[in-house]
């Protein structure tokens, strides 16, 4: 779905992208599978350089562990890029997103304060001193958020 839209790889962030997915009862990031070597752009394609793997994303997998501590139905997770236009464009097509702002806080502390089930379907960060901000996309499963993935990089 990803390497056949014409846009897709428009949603690439500089240090490239993950899609995860975990076992309903996810306890580690052995739980959830994820691209080894990340999803990358070429000739304007998105590309995988392996196939999914248990525990092939550590840091993609343990935002995903901490998303089904609030919301155990959300099982799969994709960061796209950060930009302030992209936010807006998400929020103008009525997806619900949410600002994380990270500095001394930890993600189980921002998603803290929404109420069980009631974590947004997006959220972003602005990133910062050698960090670039990402938007992190959460559904129900892989070809959820693929689909919101597309749907976003139609309004690019």
């Amino acid at each position: 779905m990803l390497s056949n839209h014409p846009k897709a790889y428009l949603l690439l962030p500089e240090i490239r992208s993950n899609l995860v997915m975990a076992k309903s009862n996810a306890k580690s990031t052995q739980d959830v599978a994820g691209i080894p070597g990340r999803l990358t752009e070429v000739f304007q394609k998105i590309t995988a350089p392996a196939y999914p793997a248990w525990g092939a994303s550590r840091f993609t997998a343990s935002i995903l562990l901490k998303v089904m501590e609030h919301d155990p139905s959300r099982r799969a997770v994709m960061e796209i890029k950060y930009s302030k236009e992209l936010v807006e464009l998400i929020r103008n097509e009525g997806i619900n997103i949410a600002h994380l702002v990270v500095e001394d806080k930890t993600l189980d502390n921002m998603l803290k304060q929404y109420g069980k089930n009631q974590l947004p379907v997006a959220f972003f960060t602005e990133g910062g001193f050698a960090r670039e901000g990402a938007i992190i996309l959460t559904g129900q499963n892989a070809v959820d958020v693929v689909g919101l993935a597309l749907r976003i990089a139609e309004l690019t």
